[in-house]
């Protein structure tokens, strides 16, 4: 808790320093998900406890929601709902998802993962049902951009599209990357059609990466097509907010993000805990336009994109990219050697696929943003993948010296036309066939025992 209490210590520090913050009912603090890392027993009563009493100490209002480790309590409650009853009894919260007004016009909103047991395939992807979703299209339509409302959304995992930096080999491997990212094309995309449908989502902030703020794509503005650090529009700005405890950041550094609101702006800071916390450094602004939707990100600091192969950023398509490499097999997506191969391509039935980083990676059709891995490194090394047919097929193509008449390998859509792999199954079914596997050892150990002659029967036999 070291580390913790020394965060804690920094941003009060920082908020009393501004003192309208705390002589007005404005300032308050918003806790993103995953209250624990496993030394802390996550999704307990316990954790739940201790988590609040560190949130108390910071002596203003605050909200929680709910993030995929808040639901892994899978030893104390049976079910999800059980699981997140008791998050929301911790914390008095009527419902998973929230709203409080902090200004005159602007409103935040909490929404909130509710499964990890009743996953359909990684236990770690944040869902946000329909019915928060049906919630959250209430509350915009009851606060307009018209009547000049901002709305500040808050949820622990980014939505698909959000052009956030996010981790390839982690939460694009186990699809567990955007909210609902399992989910039918039409689910998953909801978040983006949200912030389309209402300009007054004005900023959407999310965690879950355990990944710093000084990352290029730690702040996003997305234009039609692909993300920015600078575009100016009616579209959203997504913030990725880090960790602060050293246990639970990936890249090092701890930090927090402060958001301060005028009328004509956002103003996004960082407190960079693992440097003493002394600074607050101002990332970017969001300039609002004279009071209409249309607004600015404007970033404020250089990034610190440090060159580290574990942060890589998974890639989305740019229009200027190469597509095919023609062969004498064909339309070529990628030769045996490009592993730094980047291209795209559009399948016959609409799927976009392409080659990044050694591995066939599928990116949604509608936002380009990566969705999963098709084939992976140790699949595509040695091999061409080639398109055939006008998109209608998919090969991996054994490249070696006197056998070029091996078959290829044909590479199938799954059954919901999908093409990218559910690699991570839910991990409340493989603990319980751990237990089996374990029960049944025990119970084979037993049988051995009981069928090994005892010393006496043994001397008495001689």
């Amino acid at each position: 808790m070291d580390d913790h209490l020394e965060a804690r210590d920094h941003v009060t520090s920082h908020l009393s320093a501004e003192a309208f913050l705390l002589e007005t009912r404005n300032a308050h603090l918003v806790s993103l998900g995953d209250l624990g890392g496993y030394k802390a027993q996550p999704g307990t009563r316990a954790c739940f406890a201790r988590a609040k009493e560190y949130l108390d100490g910071f002596e203003v209002d605050y909200g929680v929601v709910a993030g995929n480790h808040d639901l892994e309590g899978l030893g104390e409650f049976p079910s999800d709902a059980e699981n997140l009853a008791a998050f929301q009894d911790a914390f008095g919260m009527a419902a998973p998802c929230w709203a409080r007004r902090v200004a005159r016009r602007t409103l935040l909103v909490g929404l909130s993962t509710t499964r990890f047991r009743d996953a359909a395939h990684s236990s770690h992807e944040v869902h946000i049902p329909r019915d928060q979703l049906d919630w959250l299209d209430r509350v915009c339509a009851a606060h307009a951009a018209d009547d000049g409302w901002r709305v500040l959304v808050f949820t622990h995992a980014p939505p698909m599209g959000s052009g956030l930096r996010v981790v390839q080999d982690v939460h694009i491997k186990n699809g567990c990357a955007w909210l609902n990212h399992s989910a039918p094309d039409a689910e998953r995309r909801a978040f983006a059609e949200a912030c389309r449908k209402y300009p007054q989502i004005s900023a959407w902030f999310s965690g879950h990466f355990h990944l710093s703020h000084d990352f290029e794509d730690s702040i996003s503005q997305v234009r039609r097509g692909g993300g920015g650090t600078e575009a100016t529009g009616r579209s959203c700005v997504f913030v990725q907010c880090g960790v602060i405890g050293s246990d639970s950041c990936r890249d090092g550094r701890r930090q927090t993000r402060i958001v301060a609101g005028t009328r004509d702006a956002l103003s996004i800071y960082t407190v960079s805990h693992h440097q003493g916390g002394q600074e607050l450094r101002l990332d970017a602004s969001v300039t609002f336009q004279g009071g209409a939707p249309a607004r600015r990100l404007v970033s404020a600091h250089g990034h610190e994109d440090y060159d580290h192969a574990s942060w890589f950023s998974a890639y989305t398509p740019q229009p200027l990219d190469g597509c095919y490499l023609e062969s004498r097999h064909g339309l070529v997506a990628a030769g045996p050697h490009a592993h730094d191969a980047v291209c795209w391509w559009h399948m016959a039935d609409g799927r976009v696929l392409g080659v990044h980083d050694g591995m066939v990676v599928e990116y949604d059709a509608e936002t380009l943003a990566p969705l999963g891995i098709v084939c992976d490194r140790k699949q595509v090394k040695g091999r061409e993948v080639v398109v055939v047919e006008g998109g209608h097929a998919l090969l991996l193509v054994p490249w070696r010296v006197g056998e070029e008449d091996e078959a290829p390998e044909v590479v199938h859509p799954n059954q919901d036309g999908s093409y990218w792999r559910r690699r991570q199954r839910n991990k409340a079914v493989r603990q319980a066939e751990a237990e089996r596997e374990a029960l049944a050892a025990q119970w084979l150990q037993r049988r051995r025992d009981a069928e090994q002659p005892s010393p006496a029967a043994a001397a008495e036999s001689a």
